[in-house]
């Protein structure tokens, strides 16, 4: 609870010293940083109001029950970035998803639920990849596969 207390007295500190830094944005320009300032500022309120209000837990385990777990998806996650500029995002993306998935799936994976999650995973991805291409015009990388 300590912890939580001075992270959230932290980041209510770094939301007021960021709020003066957008005042020289125009106007449109200031929307976003100022909504995200003022989300910070009252999660992190929220958060030490909580920490004075519920009791701490008795008991706190220094090393989690899935931390192989937690560093594969870690270790997948770098994977994922490094093969963005090389395979593109599309595949990249597919390829790692289902990767998490074979890590992740507590069930034992069959052949009918690998190709059903690569087709849900192709089918998220390239509708992402849409939605930022073409509407938002946001450039994604592409590799040697798109």
């Amino acid at each position: 609870m300590k912890a939580d207390r001075i992270a959230s007295i932290v980041f209510i500190i770094v939301a007021l010293l960021f709020w003066p830094q957008t005042g020289g944005l125009q106007y449109n320009c200031s929307i976003f940083p100022r909504l995200l300032i003022i989300f910070l500022f009252f999660l992190s309120a929220a958060l030490l109001i909580q920490t004075f209000l519920i009791a701490p837990p008795k008991t706190v385990s220094f090393i989690p029950k899935n931390l192989r777990y937690i560093i594969t998806s870690t270790v997948v996650a770098f994977v994922w970035i490094y093969l963005l500029n090389i395979l593109g995002f599309i595949v990249s993306s597919v390829v790692c998803l289902t990767t998490l998935t074979f890590f992740l799936d507590l069930k034992r994976p069959t052949f009918m639920r690998t190709i059903s999650s690569i087709a849900v995973y192709t089918l998220m991805v390239v509708a992402f990849w849409l939605i930022f291409h073409n509407f938002l015009l946001v450039p994604l990388p592409t590799g040697y596969f798109i």
